[in-house]
């Protein structure tokens, strides 16, 4: 899927996408953090794309995304504070 084909704000499937956006952030947010990297919106962008297999071979997908990253982005440094202070820097590896 293109991410300009994504749900938008009042599809019946738009939480669930949005949700899907920030877990995806936050995971890289987190990995950036514990490298001691930093990636601005276009490259937070296009690894969330990666992670969520979502196309931005267009502008169009590319600003629809990149829009949504930089929304959710406060929401996910906080994610990242708040598991870090709770956990005491260590995060929970989940094992299948």
């Amino acid at each position: 899927m293109n991410a300009a084909e994504a749900p938008v704000f009042g599809d019946p499937d738009w939480n669930q996408y949005r949700a899907r956006v920030a877990a995806a952030l936050t995971d890289v947010e987190a990995d950036m953090q514990q490298r001691g990297y930093g990636l601005n919106n276009e490259g937070l962008t296009l690894e969330v794309a990666g992670r969520l297999q979502l196309g931005v071979a267009t502008a169009d997908d590319f600003q629809v995304l990149e829009a949504l990253v930089k929304s959710l982005r406060p929401i996910a440094r906080e994610a990242v504070r708040t598991t870090r202070e709770n956990q005491g820097g260590q995060y929970s590896l989940l094992l299948l």
